[in-house]
């Protein structure tokens, strides 16, 4: 008896062959055995079906956001069904680091049953660098500080909206200024910027490292840097996959982005906007509407928050401002975007009150926020929260 298929098969006294239908409905698509295999940047999977498939799909998504990064498909297995993933996307890039979710779908080729559906989970360790990820390629945002002393302190986000342990580098002049940044020179470890006088310099910490002074860096410039007295990173601006630098020029406050390049340093600065004077806080806030572009929030003096979306050109470049909130963030002398701060998938804001106590207020994926949410105290002696 064919225990799938519900049919009898028997050999008469001339040894032919008979298969008779036994009465037994036949069993849906399943799978008999399986072998998946998960590394730091890819996945494979060998399945033993009851039953031949007349087609399959592996559909991966990020964990967070549900979004698809990767669709594998194949056509009729009989037997044996495999499927691979090298961990890039759709377009050959490779995914950030963080968690996936596979899910296996096939059809049976007889017609009877539901489809075979399966799945679960692969953590990507040896991806491209999450945006603000440097304690743990985890795929979560951290918070930078600078004290008094010169120690710069990666405090690594948790992933359920708290800060955890803490990487440290000393040495530094209390008063750098310090710029979150992507990964630049394609090391798959995001770098940080750090501007001492006129000179910035591009520091490119190991993955899971505090930078220090000795850390090795590529020069972007040995002066002229202190024409700005705002420099943020928002993330890739014009969509090459690189992260971009926007900076606002202290005598006109006009604004510039100095776009990421393939050589690791950035290119000549092209002008965005004009006047921002009216402006307390320019903040690189990431990805805030999920269309894979960097955003700008800004603050003014009326504490009103505005929103500014990349456009969807090649050149880089921001949309007409969207106010987010009215009344908002009067106390906060520092406001982070700090990246996917709770694990959802949305870029959320990290901001320090002049009490020293740090708030979080979630992204929701649309260009807004939810109510602020208090995590930790004690931060007021930080020159820098970033």
């Amino acid at each position: 008896m064919d225990r799938f298929g519900g049919g009898v098969a028997y050999a008469d006294r001339d040894q032919r062959v008979h298969v008779v239908p036994a009465g037994v409905p036949a069993s849906p698509l399943t799978a008999v055995d399986a072998t998946v295999t998960a590394g730091s940047a890819n996945w494979s999977g060998t399945w033993w079906l009851s039953k031949p498939a007349a087609d399959w799909k592996v559909t991966v998504r990020r964990k967070a956001s549900g979004t698809t990064v990767r669709t594998l498909s194949g056509a009729t297995a009989r037997g044996q069904l495999t499927a691979a993933w090298d961990g890039r996307d759709s377009a050959g890039r490779l995914v950030t680091n963080g968690t996936y979710t596979w899910t296996l779908t096939a059809r049976p080729a007889d017609g009877q049953g539901a489809a075979l559906t399966l799945s679960g989970d692969v953590k990507v360790t040896a991806g491209a660098a999450t945006p603000r990820d440097y304690a743990g390629n985890d795929g979560v945002g951290d918070v930078l500080t600078l004290s008094s002393s010169g120690t710069l302190t990666v405090r690594r986000g948790t992933g359920t909206g708290t800060l955890g342990g803490t990487v440290s580098g000393a040495g530094w002049p209390a008063t750098a200024q310090v710029v979150p940044f992507g990964d630049l020179d394609g090391d798959r470890c995001n770098d940080v910027l750090v501007r001492t006088g006129g000179a910035l310099r591009a520091y490119r910490p190991a993955c899971g490292k505090a930078p220090t002074p000795g850390t090795p860096y590529t020069s972007l410039g040995t002066s002229g840097w202190n024409a700005y007295d705002v420099l943020t990173s928002p993330g890739d601006v014009n969509g090459d996959g690189r992260p971009d630098l926007v900076g606002r020029q202290s005598s006109t406050g006009d604004v510039y982005l100095f776009k990421g390049t393939a050589g690791g340093k950035l290119s000549a600065r092209t002008k965005t906007a004009s006047h921002w004077t009216g402006y307390k806080k320019i903040t690189g806030a990431g990805d805030l509407n999920g269309d894979g572009r960097g955003d700008l929030l800004v603050q003014d003096t009326s504490n009103e928050l505005w929103r500014y979306e990349a456009n969807t050109t090649s050149t880089g470049g921001f949309k007409a401002r969207v106010r987010v909130f009215a009344d908002w963030g009067a106390s906060y002398n520092a406001v982070v975007g700090a990246g996917d701060f709770t694990g959802d998938g949305r870029a959320d804001l990290v901001a320090r009150d002049t009490s020293g106590t740090v708030w979080r207020c979630d992204g929701n994926g649309k260009g807004s926020f939810g109510g602020r949410v208090k995590i930790a105290t004690g931060w007021k002696g930080y020159g820098t929260v970033v």
